[in-house]
């Protein structure tokens, strides 16, 4: 378990945790981008923990990734008409079918693409001001989300695929800790967009789903949560649960971000036997 220095959790949503956020993603992106190059060419084909990707599949789906964003930022500057949003649920089969786009160009081509798209996309990042940081930008899967988010989404991104190209590549794995720590909100935020209201995995229907989970994230003192799901709806709050049935506890940030991302299951579970197996099963994969 990672012990964490800090009194309180830096708040990026806030401009005042700007520099924060922008620091961690440069390191995370920085390391992506030394390990992209120190591969080799048979390394670039290794499988990763993304079913469906390879190690040059995974860089891909970066590159596509930046090149969105972009795009993203140019039609609210131009005020441009958007879609609906598409949700999550078809997230996965269009960003993996993206990912695959980029197989014919070599590694070395793939990467400097990414790096110049990057260039470009952290740019955008570091002159938003403190109005700006708060701007909505349109997302084509979620809907408008303020400035922040993106920059957050990208740091999402790169703190765990850091973790499956280490994977892939035969490294020592781990999350950056404070990455890790300062993303716990936002874990719950994913799990909220990928709550599964039409409760494939369970065998009740959701509506007759009512339970409430007490969630710790070892690290710092007091990392608790709860999450409710009551009447189809999922909900969750920092904070002790007045009546957990269920007690779930991770042994730090990175445990639980890998588990958001469905890595795997991680925490170690206590309580209600059917309300553990009902929260593990409440979210589709993405």
């Amino acid at each position: 378990m990672t012990q964490l220095i800090e009194s309180t959790r830096t708040d990026i949503s806030s401009f005042a945790g700007k520099e924060t956020l922008l620091r961690v993603l440069q390191t995370e992106y920085d390391g992506t981008i030394a390990m992209l190059l120190e591969a080799d060419d048979t390394q670039w084909e290794r499988q990763t923990p993304c079913e469906e990707w390879q190690v040059r599949d995974l860089a891909g789906h970066l590159l596509d990734v930046a090149a969105s964003y972009l795009g993203y930022f140019r039609m609210a500057r131009e005020g441009y008409p958007t879609e609906d949003p598409h949700g999550m649920r078809c997230y996965a089969d269009e960003l993996g079918e993206a990912g695959l786009a980029f197989r014919a160009l070599s590694r070395h081509e793939l990467v400097a693409r990414l790096q110049a798209l990057s260039d470009e996309l952290f740019g955008q990042f570091r002159v938003l001001d403190e109005e700006g940081w708060l701007s909505p930008i349109p997302h084509k899967y979620v809907g408008p989300v303020p400035a922040f988010m993106m920059v957050t989404f990208q740091l999402m991104d790169y703190a765990v695929h850091t973790w499956d190209f280490q994977k892939a590549l035969g490294k020592p794995t781990q999350i950056n800790p404070e990455a890790a720590d300062i993303l716990v909100p936002f874990m719950f935020g994913l799990k909220a967009i990928c709550f599964d209201d039409e409760a494939k995995a369970l065998d009740v229907s959701l509506n007759d789903v009512n339970l409430e989970v007490q969630v710790e994230i070892g690290g710092r003192s007091d990392d608790v949560w709860t999450v409710t799901v009551k009447d189809g709806t999922y909900s969750f709050a920092p904070g002790p649960a007045a009546n957990a049935q269920a007690i779930v506890r991770y042994q730090d940030p990175a445990e639980f971000a890998l588990d958001a991302y469905q890595r795997f299951a991680g925490g170690e579970a206590s309580g209600d036997e059917k309300t553990i197996a009902q929260f593990r099963n409440l979210f589709f994969t993405i």
